[in-house]
């Protein structure tokens, strides 16, 4: 067993109690490990039992033995990010929690703080030695380090150009995990097993068969009190350029030599090189520049809707559309694939409706077919029938939530759903050719504002 150190570089905020400390809660209850270690690091000064208290609610039918162990073995550094010299005594303190409990140094640096700090984390625990580049090589016998990046991973092309260029400078990429906790979701895995698990479908995966791709990801709630962070990232930087296009690579990659690590994401960064925006539309929900934190006449978007080509020999010409907005209607992340018409034989009821394949991320992971049948008691009457399959369902799994997932995965040393230096550097290509200009407003509730394309 690997027995790692986790090690939170941001620990007080809201994703460790929310997402953090409910994963490593799951981990343990699955014993995935024989004996760990949970470090917390914060500017602040604040205990484990704080951190536990207000974590508690996100976990359901809490296991006391569990939660002890977790508790037991938590622990909390005060220190300042930005103060460099100060990494030499946090390296002292976690060295020491790990000789107690007898750990090998096996070490998982998350990088939970503010973006603008990564820089400050990547030089301090590299100056200090805390965490040390990757040796190489079967006689390689050092514990291994490794570093999660939380997004945004820059905020425009530059930016991540220079982080990128600040990690490389004192880690191997090897050791890099930068997230996107979407592709920590189960049923987003699952798109690769339905599309190259599934013979029937790889003849109509291109542009003969299908007429449009949508994906979408639209929730009911607002900012939820993030103004401040919010209004200097908008829905394109905080939706778009990650989430929204690793599903569109996941849909329009070719088939990888392995479905494993480097393969898929060398056919992802193929994709992502043959983006061209082709058009888009940007909102505002009527009363956004009114939230607490967000500046006084913000032209900040809650709201965008892309056109993208994808122009690649087998997608030339297929229209993608990428969409996501706070304060709509209702919560959902469906892709919806649209196949051509098929050519009407009939002498009534033409045309035929198109087939449709709907993938449903959240709320309910799943997917849906749409074929064609002929209504029941007709002759020539054509229905839509619905096939459906729901994978929570499934043989009554419970699906793990997406951080246990990639916390298991980089102790795994497996970066097959992390993503690549070249993968970011290229999705902020297409999110900085996006056309800025002033929102529309829309009525929050609503399906957003009109689009022009």
């Amino acid at each position: 067993m690997a027995n790692p150190t986790f090690i939170i570089c941001g620990v007080t905020g809201d994703l460790t109690r929310r997402k953090l400390i409910p994963a490593f809660y799951h981990l343990l209850q699955k014993n995935k490990f024989e004996k760990c270690a949970f470090i917390g690091i914060s500017r602040s000064k604040v205990s484990p039992a704080e951190i536990f208290e207000s974590s508690h609610q996100f976990i359901h039918d809490i296991d006391a033995d569990v939660w002890d162990k977790l508790s037991n073995s938590f622990f909390c550094i005060s220190h300042d990010f930005t103060d460099h010299d100060g990494y030499t005594s946090v390296g002292e303190k976690i060295t020491a929690i790990e000789k107690k409990l007898g750990l090998p140094g096996n070490r998982l640096f998350y990088l939970a703080t503010l973006p603008e700090l990564f820089n400050d984390v990547t030089h301090g625990l590299a100056s200090s030695g805390i965490a040390k580049r990757s040796c190489k090589g079967d006689g390689c016998k050092e514990p291994w380090h490794r570093l999660v990046y939380e997004k945004p991973f820059g905020h425009n092309l530059k930016s991540a150009r220079a982080l990128n260029k600040k990690i490389a400078e004192a880690f191997d990429e090897s050791q890099i995990f930068r997230i996107d906790h979407y592709l920590g979701k189960e049923h987003v895995g699952n798109i690769l097993m339905l599309r190259f698990a599934n013979r029937f479908l790889q003849p109509l995966w291109n542009k003969d068969s299908v007429r449009s791709v949508k994906i979408s990801m639209n929730e009911a709630i607002g900012i939820e009190g993030r103004g401040e962070f919010y209004d200097k990232t908008g829905a394109l930087k905080d939706i778009v350029q990650n989430h929204l296009l690793q599903l569109l690579t996941l849909i329009t990659m070719d088939a990888p030599k392995k479905l494993r690590g480097e393969c898929i994401r060398d056919e992802k960064v193929k994709i992502l090189k043959n983006i061209k925006v082709e058009d888009s539309t940007l909102g505002q929900y009527d009363g956004y520049a009114d939230e607490p934190g967000v500046e006084k006449g913000s032209t900040t978007e809650t709201f965008a809707a892309i056109k993208l080509g994808v122009n690649t020999p087998q997608w030339k010409g297929v229209p993608f559309m990428l969409g996501t907005g706070k304060h709509l209607e209702a919560k959902e992340t469906v892709i919806n694939i649209e196949f051509k018409k098929p050519d009407c034989l009939f002498t009534e009821d033409c045309p035929i409706p198109s087939n449709t394949l709907r993938i449903f991320i959240e709320p309910n992971e799943g997917f849906s077919m749409a074929i064609n049948a002929q209504a029941p008691g007709t002759q020539y009457d054509i229905t839509p029938a619905e096939m459906r399959f729901v994978h929570n369902s499934a043989a009554g799994i419970n699906t793990p939530e997406s951080y246990e997932t990639l916390l298991n995965e980089v102790v795994g040393g497996d970066q097959s759903i992390f993503v690549r230096f070249d993968e970011v550097e290229e999705a902020w290509k297409i999110i900085d050719n996006v056309s800025k200009g002033h929102p529309k407003l829309y009525k929050k509730g609503t399906t957003g504002p009109s689009i022009d394309f």
